[in-house]
């Protein structure tokens, strides 16, 4: 998100350029690339001038809108059951699984409402998103020559 933030002129950026920037692998960025455009976040333009950049604006994409794009619905918490099959006297285990499950609860909610607080341009110099100021092909070019 902070390289397309940054891009010269918010040129869009290839898959392949993002994981050469990045250090990994191009097929596991794509996977990840893939979400972001499903959640909305980032376009896909195809061609040979295409690539990714951001949907909207790095001051309305929230950390947590990273998260939960990657990560699913990030707030919503699961009861696995597992403890029904381990322990004989389910509705003891029951009440004291409920103890701990709103405890966990309440602490990922905070964690999420945390999350939303925090923008992307929060992150960055309002001059370097706002223009797109670091030129990444001419960078990484020069630093595998």
């Amino acid at each position: 998100m902070l390289i397309l933030s940054l891009e010269k002129d918010h040129s869009p950026l290839r898959s392949t350029e993002l994981s050469d920037i990045l250090s990994v692998s191009d097929s596991y960025l794509k996977k990840i690339l893939r979400k972001l455009v499903l959640a909305e976040i980032i376009t896909s333009n195809p061609g040979k001038d295409g690539g990714f950049q951001l949907a909207r604006s790095v001051e309305k994409i929230s950390i947590y809108d990273v998260y939960s794009a990657l990560e699913g619905n990030a707030c919503e918490m699961k009861k696995s059951g597992i403890g029904n099959r381990i322990f004989i006297y389910g509705k003891d285990f029951e009440q004291e699984e409920e103890k701990v499950m709103s405890v966990f609860e309440r602490a990922n909610e905070a964690f999420c409402n945390e999350l939303r607080k925090l923008k992307i341009s929060e992150l960055l110099s309002k001059e370097h998103y706002r223009y797109g100021t670091i030129d990444f092909r001419t960078m990484m070019k020069e630093l595998k020559n």
